[in-house]
């Protein structure tokens, strides 16, 4: 079933937040080697406008001591999100991160434009520590949600809406993705046309991240 879309899009170009980092390793030969670009929000103020209040959806975020706490409390609402245009190259490899925990289900949301219809893909963790993969629609592959990795657990995933780590990486033609270091899934990489950056929370679910982040190549 198609999901009811309650979005809000950031766009900005975050210049001033990305700054280069430093260069690929070579491999001998000389050529050009791109640099390592990275976008980091840390929550210590809110500096990238990410608190914001949309009354009519119940939705609100806002920044203080330190996170971003994400509300969306729509009880026939599905899902809330929210993204910002951090420019990431999709095209080469890159690593997405952030930490989070949520009474409900919370994600890392990239790739995400509703001006466009793309409505990217979300790395998902919940209460009870099951991690999963969606294609939320609109990437190619029609506008339903799609499961790419079903929900799973294990050992090393905190429960009871504690702190995730999560990391997901492209390297070449894969998507790999990590929670608390430990590598959940690996799998063909999804088409992805926008360098967009955000989260995205379940109806009734109060959320809150530690930080995210972005690192690319150009």
């Amino acid at each position: 079933m198609k999901k009811i879309f309650f979005a809000l899009i950031a766009i900005a170009t975050l210049f001033t937040a990305c700054r280069p980092y430093d260069y690929r390793p070579g491999t001998g030969g000389g050529g050009y080697y791109p640099k390592l670009f990275q976008y980091v929000e840390d929550f210590d103020n809110d500096r990238d406008n990410w608190s914001f209040a949309d009354g009519t959806n119940y939705a609100y975020g806002i920044v203080s001591n330190g996170t971003f706490k994400f509300d969306y409390n729509d009880v026939n609402g599905e899902a809330y999100y929210l993204s910002k245009d951090v420019l990431f190259n999709t095209g080469d490899d890159f690593t997405l991160y952030t930490r989070i925990g949520s009474n409900g289900t919370m994600g890392l949301l990239f790739g995400y434009n509703a001006n466009t219809g793309n409505y990217g893909y979300s790395f998902t963790v919940d209460y009870d520590g099951y991690v999963a993969l969606y294609d939320e629609g609109g990437n190619g592959y029609g506008n339903d949600i799609q499961e790419i990795v079903s929900p799973i657990t294990n050992r090393y995933i905190n429960i009871n809406g504690d702190w995730n780590e999560l990391r997901l990486e492209q390297r070449g033609s894969r998507w790999k993705g990590y929670v608390n270091d430990v590598e959940v899934f690996n799998i063909p990489a999804e088409r992805l046309r926008y360098g967009t950056l955000g989260f995205m929370v379940t109806a009734k679910t109060q959320g809150e991240a530690d930080y995210i982040q972005a690192d690319w190549y150009e």
